[in-house]
């Protein structure tokens, strides 16, 4: 029984070099191999395969019928070979990015690019709060989160994508809708329409620490509402109620009016975060370099410090 196991790809290399050559030396040439190594290997392929390949000729090496059929499938077997190595090297692993509700699209895509840049990734979104994505990262099913972050988290890596002041959304005939910009002072009596606070315990004490510190302590109309539909419709349908939105976040065909704060605004502040000990880690920091002045990147080990502990767009129900 021939040993057709036996049969390896340099083996098929060098009986085609040979085939195509036409003589042992100068395959051996092509090949950069000796001579003498050469012959032996072609004999072995023939033993392996259990029948002579080539007439040996005074003018070089002849296939024979059996050598002129492996030649043929050999050549196809080489060519898709190389062509699927080609396209594992081409190949982009696919890492898994958890994305919290509310963000922006063009935030996606930016996510998308910068892994785009690294040549090697691709992203796969799921959704995801940020506590659960936190849980998430360190049991190693997410690589990387999109998330808003308000407080110091240990041991994260995180890269800022967008950062902006929060203002008053209200609806069109409210009476502060008559102002360019909002005091703190204006919002005195005004009720806040806020998510329950379990989505997201310390996003909500952050967040109120904020506006109290600027002596705004609003009562609370408590919705569990996703949409920007229904968030509008609460502010629509009550008196002395506002929110807080970014304006970016706040899309033009809502119907509603939005005011910016004349001083130290809450801000919105999505951040790309992977564990600080990850190679996610440094591909963070080379996407956008440490600092502590723009939020930039938190290093292993490190606290996110430069994440302020602001407010940021809560859609009732969306927390983070």
């Amino acid at each position: 029984m021939n040993d057709h196991r036996g049969v390896e790809l340099r083996h098929l290399r060098y009986f085609v070099t040979v085939a195509e050559e036409g003589t042992m030396t100068e395959a051996a040439r092509v090949l950069r191999i000796a001579q003498p190594s050469l012959s032996q290997q072609i004999s072995a392929l023939e033993r392996r395969v259990g029948a002579p390949l080539f007439h040996r000729r005074p003018k070089g090496m002849e296939l024979t019928e059996g050598g002129r059929i492996l030649y043929a499938t050999a050549i196809r077997a080489l060519a898709e070979i190389e062509a699927s190595l080609d396209q594992a090297r081409d190949a982009r692993r696919a890492v898994r990015v958890g994305v919290c509700r509310t963000v922006p699209e063009h935030l996606l895509a930016r996510v998308e690019r910068i892994f785009a840049d690294d040549g090697s990734l691709s992203v796969e979104f799921d959704e995801a709060d940020s506590q659960r994505q936190l849980d998430l990262l360190r049991t190693g099913a997410l690589a990387f989160g999109v998330m808003r972050v308000f407080h110091p988290i240990d041991g994260l890596a995180a890269l800022t994508l967008d950062d902006e002041p929060h203002g008053v959304v209200l609806r069109p005939d409210h009476p502060l809708a008559e102002h360019t910009a909002l005091s703190w002072a204006d919002l005195a009596d005004q009720e806040l329409l806020w998510f329950p606070a379990e989505r997201n315990r310390r996003f909500a004490e952050d967040a109120l620490a904020h506006l109290a510190g600027h002596g705004w302590t609003p009562q609370l109309r408590i919705v569990d509402a996703h949409s920007q539909a229904l968030y509008c419709r609460h502010l629509r349908t009550s008196e002395n109620l506002v929110g807080l939105r970014s304006r970016n976040s706040f899309t033009a065909d809502a119907g509603m009016a939005w005011r910016p704060f004349v001083s130290d605004p809450p801000r919105r502040r999505f951040v790309l975060v992977a564990l600080g000990d990850s190679p996610g880690a440094r591909l963070l920091a080379r996407s956008g370099g440490r600092s502590s002045d723009d939020g930039g990147i938190g290093g292993p080990g490190q606290r996110a410090a430069s994440i302020p502990s602001a407010a940021s767009s809560a859609l009732p129900g969306s927390a983070w």
